[in-house]
């Protein structure tokens, strides 16, 4: 399944209810898409502010599927990137502070996170999550 959505925080409604779809699709757990579905806003969030700025011209693309085992959905935005790995290694944010604390909740929620950068695709982020209690395999979805 893929969306593409303006960067607009109003539209991440659309985003949830299409990986809610997806789970009931594929009989997921409930413990798991909410999981998945929690980092995946969070992902988009990031993409639409700190990617493409509010960008009214820029999209954020979002690739959703499940492989058998796992959720697997990766965000894509048009920003310039960031350094993910410095952020990735950083010592966690205050929990009290009101920012920063995305790569946090997106790790929290999911099995397996990993950024990737091209001039073509811009930043993507992919967020995987087990389908029910078992380990995630880490395979390309079936859109």
């Amino acid at each position: 399944m893929v969306m593409n959505i303006p960067s607009d925080f109003k539209y991440l409604g659309a985003v949830d209810a299409a990986i809610q779809d997806l789970a009931r699709e594929f009989a997921i757990s409930e413990n798991s898409i909410n999981d998945m579905s929690t980092a995946l806003i969070e992902a988009c969030s990031n993409a639409i502010e700190h990617g493409n700025k509010f960008g009214k011209n820029k999209r954020v693309k979002v690739v959703m599927g499940f492989n058998g085992a796992s959720v697997i959905a990766r965000v894509y935005d048009e920003g310039d990137g960031f350094n993910y790995e410095e952020l990735m290694d950083r010592a966690a944010p205050d929990p009290m502070s009101e920012r920063g604390r995305g790569l946090v909740i997106m790790r929290a929620f999911t099995d397996d996170l990993k950024f990737s950068y091209s001039k073509k695709e811009g930043l993507c982020v992919e967020l995987i999550k087990a389908s029910s209690e078992s380990a995630p395999e880490d395979d390309t979805p079936d859109d």
